[in-house]
């Protein structure tokens, strides 16, 4: 009997673990990779990153990039130009962007 309730839990604790492994592959291996690549190569994410590298936001660069739905594209060149020329860690160069 007490056979019969060991194997019952091992293969109820391995399920678990492997519905957890297919979870969090499902989870870090999203498509949106593809998408940042795009941004990335985008006029207002370079835009955003000279700007960054340079510490100067430039709000209405990024209202221009907004009315071609890149906003997000200027905003997030702008935190990784920061970072990439010292300017500090993510909440240092987003603090700049405060207008």
């Amino acid at each position: 009997m007490q056979t019969k309730a060991y194997v019952i839990a091992i293969v109820l604790l391995s399920t678990i673990a492997a519905s957890l492994s297919v979870g969090n592959s499902m989870v870090y291996s999203s498509s949106d990779d593809d998408d940042n690549d795009d941004d990335e190569n985008h006029p207002c994410y370079q835009a955003g990153f000279e700007a960054g590298r340079s510490g100067s936001f430039n709000q209405t660069q990024q209202n221009d990039c907004g009315n071609t739905g890149y906003s997000h594209a200027y905003y997030e060149g702008f935190i990784s130009g920061c970072i990439s020329s010292g300017g500090g860690d993510y909440f240092a160069c987003d603090s700049k962007t405060d207008g």
